[in-house]
């Protein structure tokens, strides 16, 4: 479970209804941690950030090249520069 603080901020009005509506302050600690979990759950942090490798490959696996009909060659002819560039002396 990820142990990093949560800053939670609720609108006054919501924990006002919130307080009448638990009743005791234990009730209001079980509604507000409930919140948290379920805002937690629908907002998940990734615990390890992953590398360019393995980012590649869950792209790869995502979105099938080959059926997508690219030529590589129609798309990069044009990028590489073949121009003799400038002059070097040793």
């Amino acid at each position: 479970m990820n142990t990093q603080p949560i800053t939670l901020q609720l609108p006054l009005e919501l924990l006002a209804q919130a307080q009448a509506i638990a009743g005791s302050p234990e009730d209001l600690q079980n509604f507000l941690i409930q919140a948290i979990e379920h805002e937690i759950e629908r907002h998940p942090q990734p615990s390890v950030q992953k590398g360019f490798s393995e980012s590649l490959e869950e792209f790869r696996q995502d979105y099938d090249l080959e059926k997508a009909n690219i030529n590589p060659d129609e798309v990069f002819s044009d990028v590489r520069d073949r121009s003799p560039g400038r002059e070097v002396t040793f």
